[in-house]
């Protein structure tokens, strides 16, 4: 149950309406199970649906999507600076004990973290009040070419998508320059930039596909 109001959390997020199919799709269930589950969803207090405004969280909703999307990605974190996973591993490995611990436990991994405000994939954690931090980060490809920019944030968890990005040395905290944006969503050019000699001999450029560089954001450097 926790899962779908996470879900509808992140597409409210993305998108002005969730309807059921998004949900549905977002879940990865059919439309009538994503229906009967915001059935009971609202039934407990936790949603509101409408014809005009599609599926919104009440407060009592949104606290609790953000209570899970919380516990999730502190454990990512866990995940990664303690266990050793890297950022392609920790998602599934995270859904699988999210469920598992104690909010003392999820209290300890906070501190023994150095209480981390970013997931591996430059999400936002929320705090324990139940707020989430804003910040300004911009898609690569809403840069100007020859603009620079710090990728901070890669949105997705898909496994092979951030292996691939890895290989490109397209990771967190890396700095790039935007060299073009071809029409009709054609190829986005990349420039990588400061380098270090375990790189040597790695190509500076890179070319992305449209739907992956929107994936990948920045927070432009002036």
């Amino acid at each position: 149950m926790l899962e779908y109001l996470a879900a509808i959390y992140k597409l409210a997020e993305r998108q002005d309406r969730v309807t059921t199919g998004a949900l549905a799709e977002a879940m990865r269930v059919s439309p009538p199970a994503a229906s009967s589950m915001l059935k009971r969803l609202q039934d407990s207090g936790f949603v509101e649906r409408s014809s005009l405004d599609g599926v919104t969280l009440t407060e009592q909703g949104r606290l609790a999507a953000l209570q899970l999307i919380r516990r999730h990605r502190l454990l990512e974190v866990f995940l990664v600076e303690v266990m050793g996973f890297t950022w392609d591993q920790v998602a599934l490995e995270a859904h699988r004990l999210e469920h598992a611990i104690s909010a003392a436990f999820e209290d300890r991994i906070d501190r023994l973290c150095n209480y981390p405000t970013h997931c591996p994939h430059g999400d936002p954690i929320p705090r324990k009040d139940g707020t989430m931090p804003q910040e300004f980060l911009l898609p690569v490809t809403w840069l100007q070419p020859g603009q620079e920019g710090i990728l901070r944030r890669v949105d997705t968890n898909e496994p092979s998508i951030l292996r691939y990005l890895s290989q490109l040395k397209l990771t967190l905290g890396r700095e790039v320059r935007l060299v073009d944006v071809a029409p009709f969503n054609g190829p986005v050019t990349l420039e990588l930039l400061n380098l270090t000699n375990g790189d040597a001999g790695f190509a500076a450029r890179q070319i992305l596909g449209s739907e992956l560089a929107d994936k990948l954001y920045v927070c432009p450097v002036d």
